[in-house]
């Protein structure tokens, strides 16, 4: 198994790489989750003057409220959330991937590192 200051080393070569978690375990002894955990995991606390990030996350019936045109027209789809990271907004909608939302995240949050 694998220790911390190699995970370390994945983990810095994967983000500098700007391929999807993904993509960059293709072929390699590990897989896309355990490189995302391990991110997340040596991520927390090790930034000094790291700022917190905050998503807004904005519950449907407040989208719903918003226009009286929109909650009459059957050809709204309304998502359950509505994530935004930055200048990135994303729709979560009921049965998404859990897969394909961790990748999305993963590009948003390595994009808005890079543009800092």
């Amino acid at each position: 198994m694998a220790d911390q200051e190699t995970w370390a080393k994945r983990v810095s070569e994967w983000r500098s790489s700007g391929l999807t978690s993904t993509a960059y375990c293709e072929g390699k002894p590990f897989t896309a989750g355990g490189l995302r955990h391990w991110a997340h995991r040596l991520g927390r606390g090790q930034e000094e003057g790291a700022s917190v990030r905050v998503a807004r996350v904005v519950r449907v019936s407040e989208l719903k409220s918003s226009s009286q045109d929109e909650r009459r027209s059957p050809a709204v789809v309304v998502p359950d959330v509505i994530v935004e990271i930055g200048t990135a907004r994303i729709a979560v909608r009921p049965g998404f991937d859990r897969g394909t939302l961790a990748a999305v995240l993963d590009v948003v949050t390595a994009t808005t590192r890079s543009t800092r």
